[in-house]
């Protein structure tokens, strides 16, 4: 998928969310072609649990639901998508994104190994943000994908705050008034 705002594999260093991520899905995959879910134990990652996602694949990757969004990751979305299709829970950032999303999502199911994503948060309203994201494959019988295990980390991208526009999320509002003192 050509996507100026985002980047398949970009070639530059890991956050160490994601480096955790892609090791704990080596490690528990072990020789087998792709973790299985009961491979993946939520003792494990503690820490990272607020910034974890996971996804059922719906009808070979036609959708995805939100089996799970951690506390961190709920605070980009409209509401909380836990249980929600994700045709359903990015509507409100409109039809493109959704679109887009779902075939991010499609090409995990297809490559059967995991995609790391960066862009910009313009794709979800949020243009003061840059998204790193690194989403893997699960399996109940070590070969189907039937599950994204996700983590995504968001970087401020201050020269976009400095030239928003009049509305912004909370977030952004607060981060503006404090560089800049915009209101």
């Amino acid at each position: 998928m050509a996507d100026p705002n985002v980047e398949f594999d970009p070639d530059s260093e890991e956050p160490l969310l994601l480096e955790f991520l892609r090791d704990y899905w080596q490690r528990q995959r072990g020789a087998a072609a792709l973790p299985r879910r009961q491979d993946i134990r939520p003792s494990d990652m503690k820490a990272q649990l607020p910034h974890i996602l996971l996804a059922d694949v719906i009808a070979d990757g036609a959708d995805f639901r939100y089996r799970l969004v951690g506390g961190e990751l709920q605070r980009y979305f409209k509401s909380n998508p836990s249980g929600k299709l994700m045709s359903e829970a990015l509507m409100p950032f409109g039809t493109d994104t959704v679109r887009r999303t779902i075939e991010t999502y499609a090409t995990v199911v297809t490559r059967r190994a995991p995609l790391r994503i960066f862009g910009t948060g313009a794709l979800y309203d949020q243009a003061a943000k840059y998204f790193d994201a690194l989403l893997t494959p699960l399996s109940d019988d070590g070969e189907s994908v039937n599950m994204v295990l996700g983590t995504f980390v968001f970087a401020w991208d201050t020269k976009a705050v400095k030239a928003m526009p009049g509305i912004m999320e909370p977030d952004e509002v607060a981060l503006a008034r404090a560089l800049y003192g915009q209101k």
